[in-house]
C-alpha cells in the first residue's frame, strides 16, 4: 500500500471518519496519528494547533486584535501582504450536514450575482455588530448568532420574521423560508455554524442551507472587496 494512503486510512480511523473535527479541539491537546514512513519505520505525529506562550495573552474577543497588519517578505509591498490572528477559535468541518452545501468564493460570489434583487435569498454575517461595522461581504445583512437562539424568544422571532418563518401553535411553517447563506470569521469561527444548527433543529429546510465556511478570512486573504455598513 502507497504510504501515504497509509497514513490518510490510519488518521480516518483513529478519529472515527471525517466527522473527527467536530470532537477535537486542535488547540487542546490535538490528535496522534500513527503511520509507517516511505522507508516502513513506524511513526507517530501530534497535529495540534501551536501557538507561542504569548499569544494566549492576546485578546482575540477584540476585532482590532484580529484583522490588520502584514506578514510576507520585507521587499513586497504593504497592499500585497494579509496577516491574521491564528490562534482562535476551535475549527469547524467542512461538511456541516448532509445536504447542506458549502461554498466557496466563487459560489459566494454567485450567489450576490443570481441574488442581488431577490428578497428570498439573503446573505447573512453571523458576526457580532462590532464585526461587522469593521467590514463584511457586500449585499450581507447583520444577524448576529446569538439571536439564532430559541430560548431568546423575542430576538428569534426576530429571527423568524427576517427569514420567512412562521410559528403557530407551536408548529413551524416553512413554506415561505428563504435561501441562507451564513459565514463568520473563519474556519476557526462556530458562530455561522452554531445558527444553522439551531435553525436545523426546528426543522429549517437543509437544501434552503448555504455555508461559507471560510468566512471573512477566506474573502480578504483573496482580496475580495469588503464594504463597511452605514
Amino acid at each position: 500500500m502507497n504510504k501515504k494512503i497509509a497514513v490518510i486510512i490510519v488518521g480516518f480511523l483513529l478519529g472515527g471518519g471525517f466527522s473527527f473535527a467536530n470532537d477535537y479541539n486542535l488547540k487542546k491537546g490535538g490528535i496522534n496519528i500513527e503511520y509507517e514512513n516511505e522507508y516502513g519505520a513506524k511513526k507517530d505525529v501530534d497535529i495540534e494547533r501551536r501557538p507561542d506562550a504569548i499569544c494566549a495573552k492576546v485578546n482575540g474577543g477584540d476585532p482590532e486584535n484580529v484583522w490588520g497588519g502584514d506578514y510576507a517578505n520585507e521587499s513586497i509591498p504593504t497592499p500585497c501582504k494579509k496577516t491574521f490572528l491564528t490562534t482562535m477559535g476551535k475549527l469547524t468541518p467542512m461538511k456541516m450536514a448532509d445536504g447542506l452545501e458549502t461554498y466557496g468564493e466563487l459560489e459566494v460570489i454567485e450567489y450576490i450575482k443570481q441574488n442581488a434583487n431577490n428578497s428570498d435569498a439573503l446573505l447573512i454575517d453571523a458576526r457580532m455588530e462590532a464585526w461587522y461595522k469593521k467590514g463584511t461581504i457586500p449585499t450581507a445583512i447583520n444577524i448576529p448568532f446569538k439571536k439564532f437562539d430559541p430560548k431568546n424568544v423575542i430576538d428569534f422571532e426576530f429571527v423568524l420574521d427576517t427569514i420567512g418563518v412562521e410559528k403557530e401553535d407551536g408548529k413551524y411553517s416553512f413554506e415561505d423560508a428563504k435561501t441562507l447563506l451564513l459565514f463568520c470569521n473563519g474556519s476557526w469561527c462556530p458562530q455561522s455554524s452554531w445558527a444553522m444548527e439551531n435553525l436545523m433543529k426546528i426543522g429549517y429546510p437543509k437544501e434552503k442551507l448555504k455555508w461559507y465556511r471560510a468566512g471573512m478570512y477566506g474573502w480578504k486573504i483573496v482580496n475580495l472587496t469588503t464594504v463597511v455598513p452605514e
